[in-house]
């Protein structure tokens, strides 16, 4: 089984960095990073407890991007433009999280 610390860890880190760039800082190199820091502590986790923890993060990122109510950025449910900024950041990092488990898998 997925932990659950695990993917709550990574998505609370990846929402932070999307209310940091929606206020206009940089994350770019931070964002590369933690991705990448990910990547590795999914393979780990995965030979340690069961297969499946970059895929769960993935997941859970494209739930929370539908999230209306967030406490990051302290954005409420008529700020349609942030939350779609939020949205497309959260997807994106999905996007990068899938996108290698497929070039792993080919």
């Amino acid at each position: 089984m997925v932990e659950e610390g695990f993917v709550q860890l990574y998505v609370r880190d990846f929402a932070a960095m999307a209310a940091r760039a929606d206020g206009g800082q940089d994350v770019e190199e931070a964002l590369t990073r933690r991705v990448r820091e990910l990547k590795s502590h999914a393979e780990l986790m995965d030979r340690r407890k069961t297969p499946g923890h970059q895929a769960a993060v993935a997941e859970r990122l494209v739930s929370e991007s539908e999230r209306t109510h967030v406490r990051h950025g302290r954005i409420g449910p008529d700020d349609v433009e942030a939350l779609e900024r939020r949205r497309d950041f959260l997807l994106r990092v999905a996007e990068m999280l899938r996108e290698d488990q497929a070039e792993l898998a080919a």
